[in-house]
């Protein structure tokens, strides 16, 4: 009787063991898959790229005295660029419009500015845009030998006196970005492209005309909601002025998308 009492025990023991066992096993492998719910979603808000926002002039800005004082190819070029040249093969001066080089153009083969293209960069007026392509031998630093290089900056005449956002640039980026991240949810992996606005700030500070310049994110979503951003910049604008002090429209650019892309 009293052997028979120790089988059932030890039985009950072995019983208990085991269920014991399948409860951790249970409980190990859920928190094996919450785990792994927690890493997708990581992943899934680490899949928005790096994004760029850049309010700006079309193109380099110079002012519209500089570039109707302007003799040589160098009052466009940094000192680093002016540097590399060797020789001249030839410049060509080349009026934009919408977005594209225009049948407006002259060519001259050494730094000096010809007639005729003095002529048409002073014809240009307070957001006109051009193009100096300067195609010419540098030589190179390792080898000596002289290569074929070409500088092709695109400049917008700008105003004496550019429209500033009172609150500063740093903070109308941040603006666009805060009220612009619920958007961004819908970009798929690294699917996404880049986009080109512009808009003009009147005589009397206030934003207007904005409109879709170039290009496309991809997403019918975020570029309709960036153009409303633009529409409604909260703040003040101090107008540009000219030489005189005459307070004038402004064209400014917003430029959206990867980083990596921009």
């Amino acid at each position: 009787m009293k052997k028979q009492r120790i089988i059932i025990v030890t039985t009950l023991l072995i019983i208990c063991v085991l269920i014991f066992g399948f409860t951790n096993l249970n409980s190990s492998n859920t928190s094996d898959i919450r785990s792994s719910e927690v890493i997708t979603i990581a992943v899934k808000d680490n899949s928005i790229p790096d994004l760029y926002y850049g309010i700006d002039t079309r193109f380099a800005a110079v002012k519209k005295v500089d570039v109707h004082n302007a003799s040589t190819i160098y009052d466009f070029l940094n000192d680093g660029e002016k540097d590399q040249i060797e020789h001249i093969n030839f410049v060509r001066i080349t009026i934009v419009k919408d977005n594209q080089l225009s049948h407006v153009e002259a060519y001259g083969t050494n730094e000096q500015l010809t007639n005729t293209q003095l002529e048409i960069l002073r014809a240009t007026d307070y957001f006109s845009h051009f193009t100096v392509r300067t195609e010419f031998k540098a030589k190179n630093k390792e080898t000596g030998k002289l290569e074929e290089r070409f500088f092709g900056p695109h400049i917008t005449v700008v105003p004496e006196k550019q429209a500033i956002y009172s609150e500063g640039k740093d903070a109308l980026i941040e603006y666009l970005k805060v009220n612009s991240k619920e958007s961004m949810k819908v970009i798929k992996g690294d699917k996404l492209g880049a986009i080109k606005l512009s808009f003009i700030v009147s005589k009397e500070g206030i934003v207007k005309n904005v409109k879709h310049d170039a290009m496309t994110t991809g997403y019918q979503s975020i570029d309709k909601k960036l153009m409303t951003l633009l529409k409604n910049i909260p703040g003040e604008w101090i107008p540009a002025e000219t030489a005189k002090g005459v307070k004038i429209d402004q064209e400014f650019a917003f430029t959206f998308g990867p980083r990596d892309g921009c």
